[in-house]
């Protein structure tokens, strides 16, 4: 049995450090009155958003307000809440459960201490039997100011905490170091026995499918205990095993089972085939009538992972494998969906999978200096096919990026990261761990195994999860950067995160050796309407980040002024430039997908930096911004990530008229084997057609091929030129599958290239 204390009226209260530990002055006995008074609170929640609601704070997301609030992440807190036990837990054992603390507390219930936490990511469960009432309970949680903690410029090796490093400051966010109670908080009753370390692990043979369960099971007192398991689709049972155990008092036993269920839906990736979950149920009950039932949603496949095609010897096997299908990472980069964790609602999640399902992603990568997502998150993933990456809570801090070696750090890092693995590995959407963001030795190069942190983390997935591959970091090296001249050491690989230009660009990508791309991206503006949230009206200009300290909050590395305005001229309003920074946004993280796409399975996927952002930004790296709303490069990437597509190979960006345009066609097909009939054509920029070609091939199921090229002599249009592809099954009644792109002509800063980018956004 389980009563939720999150729907109760909870209320704060801010204190100077230490003065909660004494609520009474040593001189005078009189009360400590705290630096506010107690104002309503929410659970899950965030301190700042309780303080704002409250009206003691400004809104820290508009304009720079965040810097008026620095002093909240400093003070003391106090949460307090009273309530009724539920007359049916009366005279039972009972534990209080915090899912999540931030990020050290001191917890009392009815004025007796009844423990401390620290750790983030950590349940803290304390055991309450002799302290609860039926009615009138009062719990109190002092929450410590939040711990210093490296930002994004700092040392890496001096970390020394498991909490959230972005909130100190990251390049797509301020500093608002969040603290409070971010998860759910309840009463369970603790009966005879206990649950824990449940493993479940499918698999798939030749035609039936296994599920291998595995838990631990704890008992206070001699246990009789009946186990049924069941298997459930669509609400219709499959099969059901049940048997008796017998444990002694205080007592640990590893109970094991194995279920078989013949010819069983199997698992696939997003745009790979469907994502059939069976639900697992697992049913303890003793003697008494105290009885534990927790469902699972599992799925069967086979997971291999394999090297890139032609990969050095000294590569790791970065191609997932499900069910013998080699599987193309379409992957994007996820950092936390607010810097107020406890804020985030699961319809937001909800919103955001749906737009990653629908762009065609299959893969998020779970950066390391965010968060252990949540399990709402995780079953989400499951159900719609996207492959999760996690990393564990460690990022690199640019002075050094060398892991973290101090004793008390590296032993919470062990319980958090094993906890980690405890809970996520029963989810069939996890596919990587890997140890943390860019962690590099003291010369720059990417960690390897060798790394006695590193080595610690693998042998904690080796232990616990030992099917899923462990990667030391991403970039896993030898490089850590894209370097084009240095071919044969681009493994995984980071970067660039700006456009480089209208030919250096072009000549990166088309250069590329990397197996695996993790981390690169564009930055581009957001929307207009974005703006208007959290910019005052005097904000809501054409200006940039050197000259507008507001803009320059919300946004520093990623001015795009000087950039635009060098490819397109003279900008007059801000509608327009947004127009423009989103559009070489949209080109530049395109082209990179499908320049990396075009060598498939030798380079095995893309994971664009970044899906989301944690607070509004007036430009960012992102794709969907912090209000949720796509990008010019959403949709750019969305049409990249067709499961069958064509491509255009070029050189550049802009051409001079009387240049010889030349490209190639590519065909990309993840589905089925077939002839297709391919078509393309030129337009000027009246839309009279200056070319047009075609021709017919066959293209195999999950392959790449040159379907042909085009030379054309760049006509005296004014401003751009625009190449269509058309792709129609020759044997198949199925729709037409397009792909279009706008080439520009040098116009001497006539404007005439701004006037063809605002037509190109009237169409849409």
């Amino acid at each position: 049995m389980k009563q939720s204390l999150c729907d109760n009226e909870w209320k704060i209260k801010g204190f100077w450090p230490n003065v909660p530990l004494f609520r009474n002055s040593i001189e005078t006995g009189v009360e400590f009155k705290g630096i506010t008074d107690w104002i309503p609170a929410k659970v899950p929640g965030s301190v700042y958003k309780d303080l704002l609601d409250a009206g003691i704070i400004e809104d820290p997301y508009y304009d720079m307000n965040s810097l008026k609030c620095e002093w909240v992440s400093n003070r003391w807190w106090l949460y307090k809440t009273v309530f009724d036990l539920n007359k049916e837990m009366l005279n039972k054992k009972l534990e209080l459960v915090f899912e999540g603390i931030d990020y050290k507390a001191h917890v009392l219930v009815n004025n007796k201490k009844i423990g401390e936490h620290e750790g983030m990511f950590l349940k803290a469960i304390f055991d309450i039997s002799d302290t609860l009432k039926e009615y009138g309970n009062e719990l109190l949680v002092i929450l410590e100011n939040a711990p210093d903690e490296m930002s994004q410029i700092g040392y890496t090796n001096k970390t020394k905490t498991q909490k959230s490093r972005f909130n100190y400051k990251w390049d797509f966010c301020t500093r608002l170091v969040d603290i409070g109670l971010y998860a759910d908080v309840y009463i369970k009753e603790r009966g005879s026995f206990s649950v824990s370390d449940t493993h479940i692990v499918s698999s798939v043979g030749d035609r039936d499918g296994t599920i291998d369960l595995s838990f631990m099971l704890d008992c206070v007192d001699d246990c009789d205990l009946i186990i049924d398991i069941k298997l459930l689709y669509e609400d219709k049972e499959e099969v059901i095993k049940s048997h008796s155990v017998s444990i002694n008092k205080d007592k640990r036993r590893k109970v094991k089972s194995s279920i078989v269920i013949k010819s069983p839906l199997l698992w696939y990736p997003n745009g790979y085939g469907d994502q059939p979950l069976y639900q697992f149920i697992i049913n303890i009950s003793d003697k008494n009538g105290y009885k534990y039932e927790k469902t699972y949603n599992v799925g069967f496949r086979n997971l291999e992972y394999a090297k890139c095609d032609n990969a050095p010897d000294n590569s790791l096997p970065y191609i997932p494998v499900f069910n013998g299908k080699r599987i193309y990472i379409k992957g994007v980069n996820m950092v936390p969906l607010d810097q107020m964790i406890g804020t985030v609602k699961n319809s937001d999640y909800d919103k955001m999978i749906k737009l990653v399902k629908d762009a065609g992603i299959n893969l998020i990568r779970i950066w390391g200096g965010g968060v252990i997502e949540s399990e709402y998150f995780y079953e989400l993933c499951d159900k719609t096919g996207i492959m999760i990456w996690q990393e564990f809570i460690q990022s690199s801090s640019g002075v050094n990026n060398v892991p973290s070696k101090i004793p008390s750090f590296l032993k919470l890092l062990k319980k958090v990261s094993t906890q980690a693995v405890k809970e996520k590995r029963n989810h069939i959407s996890l596919t990587f761990w890997s140890g943390g963001n860019e962690l590099a030795d003291e010369h720059g190069v990417p960690v390897t195994f060798d790394d006695t942190n590193i080595k610690m983390l693998k042998s904690i997935v080796k232990r616990l999860d030992p099917l899923r591959l462990f990667l030391p970091t991403s970039a896993s090296g030898p490089n850590e950067y894209l370097d084009i001249n240095d071919k044969g050491n681009n493994h995984d690989v980071h970067g660039p995160w700006k456009y480089e230009g209208p030919i250096r660009h072009y000549m990166t990508f088309n250069a590329s050796d990397s197996l695996l791309h993790s981390e690169f991206g564009v930055d581009g503006m957001s929307d207009i309407k974005s703006n208007g949230k959290f910019l005052s009206s005097e904000n809501i200009v054409l200006t940039n980040m050197k000259d507008n300290l507001v803009w320059r909050h919300h946004g520093e590395w990623w001015d795009t002024f000087d950039r635009d305005t060098s490819i397109f001229g003279d900008i007059k309003d801000l509608e327009t430039f947004i127009k423009c920074s989103q559009y070489i946004q949209a080109e530049g993280i395109r082209y990179a997908v499908e320049a990396n796409r075009r060598r498939m399975f030798e380079n095995c996927g893309s994971i664009i930096w970044q899906l989301n952002e944690p607070w509004p930004n007036v430009s960012c790296t992102c794709l969907v911004d912090y209000y949720m709303i796509p990008k010019t490069a959403y949709y750019f990437l969305k049409d990249a990530y067709r499961p069958r597509c064509l491509t255009l190979k070029y050189d550049k960006l802009i051409y001079d008229p009387g240049e010889e345009f030349r490209a190639g066609i590519f065909i990309h097909n993840d589905l089925s084997e077939d002839e297709y009939i391919i078509g393309y054509d030129i337009k000027n920029d009246k839309g009279d057609i200056m070319l047009k070609g075609g021709m017919n091939i066959n293209s195999d199921a999950g392959s790449v091929k040159q379907a042909g090229s085009i030379k054309w002599k760049v006509q005296n249009s004014t401003g751009a030129f625009y190449v269509s592809l058309y792709m129609d099954q020759k044997n198949t009644a199925s729709s037409l599958v397009i792909s279009r792109y706008m080439l520009f002509i040098d116009d001497k800063g006539e404007g005439h290239m701004l006037n063809e980018l605002k037509k190109f956004y009237d169409l849409l």
